[in-house]
């Protein structure tokens, strides 16, 4: 059974509270396997705003057509648009796994936790415990 000075579960807003501040205290980032960086990274924040401009360009014929200028009608290449969006996110969760990995007093579980007893924690097939917990895992269950 390992032991950490704190374990913080989910890897989005949580992963942000690891800094040179915490580089003397040993420390378990817990996250499910699904994705890294959370859902603001991965399907929510980022994604969504880099579609925005994409969609307001689309509503340049409507806009045109107020001032008496006629544009062609749009045409959205979907699988240009996808790896546009997704190639920056994956790249951004993909470097941001690897930089974690390779801390030296972070140790990253990939796997579902649950909690099993006072400060004790079940992470796939291991357990650990932890001085202290954040719980930074989204607010659906």
């Amino acid at each position: 059974m390992q032991h950490f000075d704190l374990c913080i579960i989910g890897s989005g807003s949580g992963n942000s509270l690891i800094d040179e501040r915490l580089d003397d205290q040993t420390i378990a980032l817990v996250d499910d396997g699904r994705w890294f960086g959370g859902t603001c990274l991965n399907a929510g924040c980022i994604p969504t705003k880099m579609l925005a401009l994409p969609a307001d360009v689309c509503r340049t014929p409507e806009l045109g057509a107020r001032v008496n200028v006629a544009v062609d009608p749009p045409r959205v290449d979907w699988p240009g648009l996808r790896d546009r969006v997704f190639g920056r996110t994956d790249g951004i969760s993909q470097a941001g796994e690897r930089w974690r990995e390779q801390a030296s007093n972070v140790t990253l579980f990939r796997e579902t936790a649950e909690f099993v007893g006072e400060k004790t924690l079940r992470v796939g097939e291991e357990t650990i415990t932890a001085d202290q917990f954040v719980l930074a895992a989204g607010s659906r269950p």
